[in-house]
């Protein structure tokens, strides 16, 4: 399952991060794709309602939502990748 520069968006991230470990099958992966990642982007200050994560919050709020093995691939210039496994 992926979610490609979605998130900005999501209402109540932590709570739509829980959902998807929910309906998400054992072992299933979760990637998150983004290329804002800094809560100070001109994309922040044009956008009505979006919010940016960095690549480390994105993580904790994956492992907080119960996915394992949670990793971050980073591609210059500021495009990221998390990962995350349901256990």
């Amino acid at each position: 399952m992926t979610a490609v520069e979605t998130v900005y968006f999501w209402p109540n991230l932590p709570d739509c991060l829980k959902e998807v470990s929910r309906v998400l099958k054992q072992g299933g992966k979760f990637a998150i794709m983004v290329e804002v990642v800094d809560g100070d982007s001109v994309w922040t200050n044009v956008v009505e309602g979006m919010t940016a994560y960095s690549p480390e919050e994105l993580k904790m709020l994956l492992d907080d939502a119960g996915f394992t093995q949670t990793e971050i691939h980073r591609k210059k210039p500021s495009y990221t990748t998390i990962i995350g496994v349901k256990p």
